[in-house]
Formats: C-alpha cells, sequence, structure tokens
C-alpha cells in the first residue's frame, strides 16, 4: 500500500530519533533511517536533505508549539485559570510531540549545544518563561516560575533520570498540583 507524504515524514522522523538516541547523531546515516524506514534513500531526501534538516524539523515544531502558549498566555489574565491552562498546555506539549525533542536534546547533548540548534530552542523557551514570569518578577517569583516548568516535565516522565515513586498519572498529579502552588506563590511573592 502506497504512503501518503505525512506518514512518511512522521515514520523519517520517528526512526531517526530513535536511532539517534540509540547509536547517536553522528553515528546514523541516513542510509540506516532510510532502510528502517523501508524507502529508498531518494524518498527520503525527498523530505529530509540532511540530518541536521530532521534535528531542524523536530525543534521548529516544539518551538511553534510552545510560541503558541505564550501567545495563548499573553491572552489571558494572570491568575489561577491561567496558571492552569499554562500547566495542562505543557503536559499536552510535552507527552505529545514536544517530547521528541527533549529526547534530542538529552541524547545528543554534542549536536544541541550547536548555535543554530540552541537558538532554536532557547528563543521559544525564554518567551515562554519571560510570559509566566512577567516582566517585573523578582527572583524569588522567578526561580518559582522556572521550577513549575520544570515540574512538569519531570511529572510527564521527560526527565526520568530519577526514579520517583506511583504511578504515570500519580506523577502527572502530583507534579501539577506542585506546578499550581509554585505558580500561586510566584503571583503572591
Amino acid at each position: 500500500m502506497p504512503r501518503d507524504g505525512s506518514g512518511t515524514r512522521a515514520e523519517i522522523l520517528s526512526v531517526a530519533l530513535r536511532l539517534f538516541a540509540e547509536q547517536g547523531y553522528d553515528k546514523t546515516s541516513l542510509r540506516e533511517i532510510a532502510d528502517e524506514v523501508g524507502v529508498t534513500k531518494a524518498a527520503l531526501y525527498y523530505h529530509f536533505r540532511t540530518k541536521d534538516d530532521i534535528v531542524r524539523a523536530v525543534l521548529q515544531d516544539f518551538a511553534d508549539q510552545v510560541d503558541g502558549i505564550a501567545a495563548w498566555m499573553r491572552a489571558q489574565a494572570q491568575g489561577p485559570e491561567r496558571d492552569a491552562g499554562f500547566v495542562d498546555r505543557m503536559f499536552d506539549l510535552i507527552e505529545g510531540g514536544g517530547s521528541a525533542a527533549m529526547h534530542l536534546s538529552r541524547t545528543n547533548p554534542t549536536v544541541m549545544a550547536r548555535e543554530e540548534f540552541h537558538e532554536l530552542q532557547a528563543e521559544p523557551m525564554s518567551a515562554l518563561l519571560g510570559e509566566l514570569t512577567g516582566p517585573t518578577a523578582s527572583a524569588d517569583a522567578a526561580m518559582r516560575s522556572v521550577l513549575a516548568y520544570v515540574t512538569v516535565g519531570l511529572g510527564s516522565g521527560v526527565g526520568a533520570m530519577v526514579p520517583v515513586a506511583g504511578t504515570p498519572e500519580e506523577r502527572r498529579a502530583a507534579a501539577r498540583a506542585i506546578a499550581l502552588e509554585l505558580l500561586a506563590a510566584a503571583r503572591e511573592g
């Protein structure tokens, strides 16, 4: 059965990310990715000319989603509803396609440290955290806001370097409650 273009593109990204994590960016070839997906190298080139193009696509998608959350935040009034919306949107992002960008960052830090890729991540995250903390936040409030963001990532299992008790649902609920407590304290102080 013929593949549809968007399905092939998604499969290429998925396979490439898995291979980058398993054997490293530098040791993974476009030929290996094409073989694993079951397409010709020419078909892979139709979607991505280089491995850098694959990384760029993953990071750009993540950046676009983060920009969307920041835009949503700008349109909301400060308060508990905005905090809850932020936390829930971040969980959705991280547990959806955003986890690919975060996993790529964790498994291939040398590649991610390259200026081009670092900027693709840093600029949207900086804008998002700026919306979260506000322009006049104290150091305490800014730190609580950043910790709320990190808490969501840990609660979603992305930062599973530290084993945490409970089911995924229990960890998510606990992380959500803690993140909301941190954001409420940031707003108060």
